[in-house]
């Protein structure tokens, strides 16, 4: 049974529709709601105190992101990832912000306030684990595509970065949010220095080390369970260490 204490209070910022998307969407990419967990549309509208038309709306937009399935009689669930699904998506990630990137470094006006403010934001988030994490590192990569003009690109790759995270947040790798961090540190460096190649190749060496730590648990987690459950214990236990 979802445990609906997992979603956050609505935020009264935007329309009904906005809070309880954002707030199933948040529990989903932070990992507090798991793949397959059912969203049932009086259960949601019960807890959030609306009615069922806004959660049936939110969840019909977080299907179009990719974070929800729904089925015809069923109901919405939290879509699983596969493996081939996550490499795709890492690799469509790749693509559009290295190109949000360069359009950004190659404007003459750059405010980069808003992106030291979420940094700064982050860095303060290091040590609290991946939930933690999750929501002010889109928020920071949105505010670095954001930086290019294009606001269909960088909607587009906040999207796709938000599908990655349902998945990043159960593939968690020890040391990987500092060193996530200090990738993105080094992306910020290259914008103030309008240094266009620079800012590319930070970005594809962190998405890149992003993709090779995250696959690589899903490809443990995996040949795991094809030896049966005590191989799968044994690795979820290692990854716990």
């Amino acid at each position: 049974m979802t445990d609906l204490a997992a979603l956050q209070a609505l935020s009264d910022r935007g329309s009904l529709v906005d809070q309880v998307r954002d707030s199933i969407r948040a529990a989903i990419t932070s990992g507090r709601l798991d793949p397959g967990d059912r969203l049932r549309e009086i259960p949601l509208s019960k807890h959030f105190g609306v009615s069922t038309t806004p959660v049936r709306e939110a969840l019909r937009r977080l299907e179009s992101e990719g974070l929800v399935q729904v089925h015809p009689r069923r109901g919405a669930v939290v879509t699983a990832l596969e493996y081939a699904v996550v490499a795709d998506l890492y690799d469509l990630r790749l693509l559009l912000e290295v190109e949000a990137v360069r359009l950004a470094a190659s404007r003459t006006e750059l405010d980069l306030g808003p992106v030291y403010s979420v940094l700064a934001e982050l860095e303060q988030l290091v040590g609290q684990g991946d939930a933690a994490f999750a929501e002010a590192d889109a928020r920071l990569h949105r505010a670095i595509s954001d930086l290019g003009g294009n606001r269909e690109l960088a909607a587009e790759a906040e999207r796709v970065h938000r599908r990655i995270q349902a998945a990043r947040v159960r593939a968690s790798v020890p040391g990987r949010l500092r060193a996530a961090q200090d990738q993105h540190a080094e992306i910020v460096e290259a914008l103030r220095l309008r240094d266009a190649g620079l800012a590319q190749e930070a970005v594809r060496r962190h998405i890149g080390s992003a993709k090779e730590n995250v696959l690589g648990v899903l490809r443990a987690r995996a040949a795991a369970a094809d030896e049966g459950p005590d191989a799968a214990t044994e690795d979820a236990a290692r990854q716990l260490a």
